[in-house]
């Protein structure tokens, strides 16, 4: 038995007296949810979040709980991750996931097509990292594309039609954004000009120009479905205009795809089969320690500890959950509403004027002028990366996140769910610590600037160490609300990268720190809402909380304590 599987085993063992408590903490993403749908998205935050402690309370492990977790999470139409995602330019989903052991290994997948649950993918690519390959060769932590579903199908991980990860509002949603993409295309080639005959040229070479992406693309996949003998039967035929879109106000919440008897024309069909996967050194003190003054000026306080409930004031702290927020002068009075999802409206208060879906295509380009489209208050605008952190009866933890991507993303774009330290990150605890401090991180929100700012792995490193930035750039001691609110306002939000961009910067991010008092979940999102839930092997049902910014502030943050004495 080689040290590394020897060290594993000893992990895992159960230590001396009674086993750890056992935590699942889950996150549907940050955006906007609408309050006829917030029902559904904090359901599939319970199941989720239920499912992953019947596995830790049998003994699975903090990996499997995560998961599994996100596994239902992934199942659901309502999230934009595994089946239901967003799709791609080419009418393709394409997905992106990681998982993160307690000792900050990782498998990640990004840009995966035709796999139902890439979280799955992902957790295989970590059990084969640590196997050792012949002639010493360095086996794979990370995998993208073709290569990625190549490798599914050689671990015995189904490969399905493009179709059939792709849910009929996925489709109706993309629909409605070639749509505007194409509109928006003809007028930039035809300017100033109200003639007839030249925008229906510019219409008919923009229809042009998109069908042949993709029927080039369909021969690639052609070409390599021969070579590697996985053709796909349900291939589809090149995109066409839907005449009547139907309007949903209500998601399914079962994921299976409509049926259908023919083959279809639209590059999104969906098929008739219903297919699963199978499944420390001179830094600050690490103790936990909160603020005494309480302002919500620009930040707002949520507990998790109360009832489900779209809070509107600062909720008071449970017996477990004491925490208080010092409010950080900011400047940016903006509310980023962009992510990995369609747009959110310019301003809570005004759900029914809203950008038009083209808006999110854009990625949320501020100076960009749209037009309004009425959209009702019932409809989600922002679906984005899901997440999930769990800590085991041994004491360990894990992370993972998963997401579809944003909406008519170029194909082969891999977003922060399959980038470890800026969607997913896992601070492992110091063999020399006697506190045995670890912590976890897992974002959600423009992709492009958590790249730049390394959000995950910064905010991470701000909770272990309990720093926040001074001015001037320096690091200096602070408690662990100071640390979250310096990573949203100041590392992320004031990172140039990102304020000096032309799109918005939004973030949600969930951070678990697990120390000998307790397990400290902090939550903080500078986007509209966040759908979260927790749960300890103590309790009987999961806590969960849609925590919603309101119509003043910049940021909300939030969390609970849970007990492990």
């Amino acid at each position: 038995m080689d040290g590394t599987n020897e060290k594993t085993l000893k992990k895992n063992q159960i230590p001396q007296g009674r086993p750890y408590v056992s935590s699942i903490f889950v996150h549907a993403g940050a955006g906007y949810h609408s309050t006829t749908n917030e029902h559904i998205h904090l359901g599939a935050c319970n199941d989720s979040a239920r499912l992953a402690m019947r596995i830790l309370r049998a003994g699975g492990t903090a990996v499997d709980a995560v998961e599994a977790a996100i596994k239902v999470l992934e199942d659901k139409e309502i999230t934009n991750a595994g089946f239901g995602s967003n799709l791609s330019i080419e009418g393709i989903v394409e997905c992106d996931a990681t998982i993160v052991d307690h000792l900050g290994r990782s498998g990640a997948c990004g840009a995966t097509a035709q796999i139902r649950n890439p979280i799955h993918l992902a957790r295989v690519i970590l059990d084969a990292s640590n196997k050792p390959l012949s002639l010493r060769r360095v086996p794979p932590n990370l995998l993208v594309g073709q290569g990625a579903t190549d490798f599914a199908y050689e671990h015995g991980i189904p490969v399905v039609p493009h179709d059939m990860v792709v849910s009929k509002n996925a489709r109706d949603r993309y629909v409605r954004w070639r749509d505007d993409l194409r509109r928006a295309e003809r007028g930039r080639m035809t300017p100033g000009t109200s003639s007839a005959t030249s925008s229906q040229a510019g219409e008919e070479e923009v229809g042009r120009e998109y069908e042949e992406r993709v029927r080039s693309q369909q021969r690639r996949d052609h070409m390599n479905a021969i070579l590697h003998g996985t053709w796909n039967e349900g291939q589809p035929d090149s995109p066409q205009p839907s005449p009547t879109l139907e309007r949903h106000d209500h998601y399914p919440t079962n994921r299976r795809s409509p049926s259908s008897s023919a083959p279809s024309n639209d590059p999104c069909s969906t098929a008739s089969v219903h297919a699963r996967s199978h499944s420390p050194d001179g830094s600050p003190s690490k103790r936990p320690r909160y603020g005494k003054n309480l302002s919500d000026s620009h930040v707002r306080t949520h507990s998790l500890l109360g009832p489900n409930s779209a809070s509107t004031d600062i909720c008071k702290a449970g017996a477990d959950a004491t925490m208080a927020v010092e409010a950080l002068d900011f400047s940016h009075e903006f509310h980023p509403r962009s992510s990995d999802g369609p747009t959110s409206p310019a301003e809570p208060s005004t759900i029914g004027d809203l950008f038009s879906p083209l808006a999110f295509v854009q990625e949320g380009t501020a100076e960009s002028r749209h037009e309004r489209l009425p959209i009702t208050k019932d409809e989600d605008l922002i679906t984005d990366t899901v997440g999930a952190i769990a800590i085991d009866m041994y004491g360990n933890i894990a992370a993972g996140s998963s997401s579809g991507g944003i909406g008519m993303k170029h194909r082969g774009r891999v977003g922060p769910a399959a980038l470890v330290g800026i969607g997913t990150a896992v601070v492992p605890i110091d063999e020399r610590d006697p506190e045995s401090v670890c912590v976890a991180a897992v974002t959600s929100g423009t992709g492009e600037h958590m790249a730049t700012t390394l959000a995950s792995q910064k905010c991470a490193e701000r909770l272990y160490h309990n720093t926040r930035r001074a001015q001037g750039g320096a690091d200096i001691e602070a408690t662990e609300e100071e640390a979250m609110q310096s990573f949203v306002l100041a590392d992320f939000m004031g990172h140039p990268g990102v304020s000096g961009s032309n799109s918005a910067g939004a973030i949600g991010v969930m951070a678990v720190k697990k120390t000998p008092y307790g397990y400290f979940l902090h939550f903080a999102h500078n986007t509209d809402s966040f759908a979260l839930a927790s749960m300890h092997s103590n309790e009987k049902e999961p806590k969960c909380v849609m925590s919603r910014i309101g119509e003043h502030g910049n940021i909300v943050q939030g969390g609970r304590k849970i007990r492990v004495d």
